[in-house]
């Protein structure tokens, strides 16, 4: 399978989505770019959200449940919409199977459109079909579901960002206007505060993942979670940093003051 759900069975009512923590491209694929091996792995450093499978795991010691697509963003990519005419980054050759580069450089041959068909087929409707189904048994269960959408965001803007002037703080709390209680922002916010982070809200990143089938259905709760890769890792060499743990204790709090009202 493209994704691994780490426990499926979740004892609160917490489903997790981490789509980018991969830089697993499969041979078969490696040949759709036209970029050398070197400006490849390049591209991952600077996208992939490295450690968000690890940064994210107080989820899973609580009792939640963490779905991670295990192949880089750059074969797939799971959060963008499915066709290209709805998903604003498609205009810069990355909508949900990237053509561009993070320099907005051109990266990948053109597909014939069975090639884009199997793609989807293997890496993007299995997933959002599991995500679907895991959030439909946590609301059956607890009559209520929490997604949380996880991710990490590079210290320095990239040329293909849409809001790349904003500021950049420690960690971004994107929101839904249907799904994102304003008791969550101020929550977080306070947790985010008092561990000695800068947050922000809805910049330089807004949004966040609903399955498609429940948009606008009360019982969901989501958020959108992105930490600046500066706070927990080196990201000229890609390795986790001495300050990952106190990260790794904020995300902690994070899931405690959102799931505590609901247990």
């Amino acid at each position: 399978m493209s994704y691994t759900v780490i426990n499926p069975h979740p004892s609160i009512p917490i489903i997790a989505n981490v789509p980018h923590s991969s830089s697993f491209i499969p041979a078969q694929i490696r040949e759709q770019f036209i970029i050398s091996d070197q400006a490849l792995i390049e591209e991952q450093r600077l996208l992939v959200d490295w450690f968000t499978d690890q940064l994210y795991a107080p989820i899973v010691e609580r009792g939640g449940c963490i779905v991670r697509h295990d192949v880089s963003r750059f074969v797939l990519d799971p959060e963008r919409f499915e066709d290209d005419a709805q998903e604003s980054m498609a205009a810069r050759g990355m909508g949900v199977l990237y053509t561009h580069g993070c320099n907005r450089q051109k990266i990948r041959r053109e597909l014939r459109p069975e090639e884009r068909e199997a793609l989807l087929e293997q890496f993007y409707r299995p997933y959002h079909a599991e995500l679907i189904t895991l959030v439909n048994q946590t609301i059956a269960r607890f009559g209520h579901c929490f997604v949380f959408d996880c991710h990490s965001y590079p210290a320095a803007p990239l040329p293909y960002e849409i809001d790349g002037e904003a500021l950049r703080p420690d960690l971004v709390l994107g929101t839904d206007p249907h799904h994102t209680p304003q008791h969550i922002v101020h929550g977080i916010k306070e947790i985010v505060l008092e561990a000695g982070y800068s947050f922000g809200l809805d910049r330089p990143f807004s949004g966040t993942y609903v399955p498609l089938p429940l948009y606008r259905d009360k019982r969901v709760t989501a958020f959108m979670l992105e930490v600046n890769r500066s706070t927990y890792m080196n990201e000229a060499t890609t390795e986790r940093s001495a300050n990952f743990d106190c990260m790794l204790r904020c995300i902690r709090r994070i899931v405690d003051r959102v799931i505590q009202p609901a247990i």
